[in-house]
């Protein structure tokens, strides 16, 4: 029998633990490799969907990047909250603001999470929830979360500054300037 302890000084113990130790840092650090390209392909669809459907109004975009069981948790009323409300939504949204443009101000993806604060800009030519067209402009900020699974949106949380907008259209007087 051949002694190999000259050449292989650790115990079978200590190979053992350490094998083991590099197997769950392989783990880790693809788990983490998985997770970073799932960020990057949501990120990815989070901007196509603003690109797309937001800038352009191509609302059949909404097919390819949005789940079948997509729940928003930003009620609108009169919009169910659902794929079919998400795109009822949007394609009034542009009816109404034809010349919509949404610049992202951040954009963030944490696990199945995409964030992002922006900039909608444009000119009411359409109605608007009940609203005739003013033809004046806004500028009015907003946060969306959305959450994918197998990259697609299944749920959204969002919050704009609609009081801001429903002042630049006028329908709710601007407060006057303190002196």
């Amino acid at each position: 029998m051949f002694n190999f302890a000259w050449r292989f000084p650790m115990s079978t113990s200590k190979i053992i633990s350490t094998f083991g130790l590099i197997i769950i840092v392989l783990g880790v650090w693809t788990a983490n490799v998985a997770a970073q390209d799932d960020e990057a392909k949501n990120t990815a669809a989070m901007k196509r969907f603003y690109a797309e459907v937001m800038n352009k109004g191509n609302v059949k975009v909404i097919d390819e990047l949005v789940d079948a069981k997509f729940v928003d948790h930003l009620v609108t009323p009169g919009i169910s909250a659902d794929k079919a409300g998400l795109t009822q939504f949007m394609t009034m949204l542009h009816a109404a603001f034809p010349d919509l443009q949404v610049t992202f101000e951040d954009i963030i993806a944490k696990g199945d999470k995409v964030w992002v604060y922006s900039t909608m800009r444009g000119t009411q030519k359409g109605e608007f929830m009940g609203m005739p067209a003013s033809g004046k402009k806004i500028e009015v900020k907003g946060f969306d979360i959305v959450r994918f699974v197998n990259g697609k949106a299944v749920e959204h949380w969002g919050l704009n500054d609609d009081y801001t907008m429903l002042q630049q259209l006028g329908v709710i007087p601007a407060p006057e300037a303190k002196q």
